[in-house]
């Protein structure tokens, strides 16, 4: 056999062996949707933190303008629980260069604790089919 021939037949195998690895053809998703969760602090967006949903709902950022985005949750009903943007200011350089001293201005917690647990939290969503898609919770209402 010629090394173009030994070749191509490598490439061939690699192509079908991938053909189970893509996005779609695996196990198949839930019924869901894709939902947008705006948190608000007395009438303002949060713009910064993280936001989870019980059970296998998942999570997301928050970005600027107070939303979160979530590409697809299952159908049920979720406790929503907010969590303080992570501090990374301690966490040890990946070289041996000098690490920059980083200096962060101390901000009053925006994030109630009782809003930072699944047991406490009050805010609640169903995702549901037929229902918007769209939630907006005000932490001091």
């Amino acid at each position: 056999m010629t090394n173009a021939f030994q070749m191509t037949w490598v490439g061939v195998a690699g192509c079908l062996l991938c053909l189970g690895c893509g996005p779609n053809l695996g196990r198949p998703l839930d019924p869901g949707k894709p939902i947008v969760i705006q948190i608000l602090s007395g009438g303002s967006p949060l713009g910064e933190g993280l936001i989870d949903l019980s059970g296998a709902g998942g999570g997301a950022k928050i970005t600027s303008t107070g939303e979160a985005n979530f590409e697809h949750v299952p159908y049920g009903v979720y406790q929503v629980v907010i969590h303080p943007p992570m501090d990374l200011s301690n966490v040890a350089p990946l070289d041996d260069a000098k690490p920059t001293p980083v200096v962060k201005k101390a901000q009053p917690n925006l994030i109630p604790r009782k809003f930072q647990h699944e047991q406490t939290t009050p805010l609640q969503i169903e995702v549901a089919e037929g229902t918007a898609g769209r939630f907006e919770f005000d932490l001091k209402k």
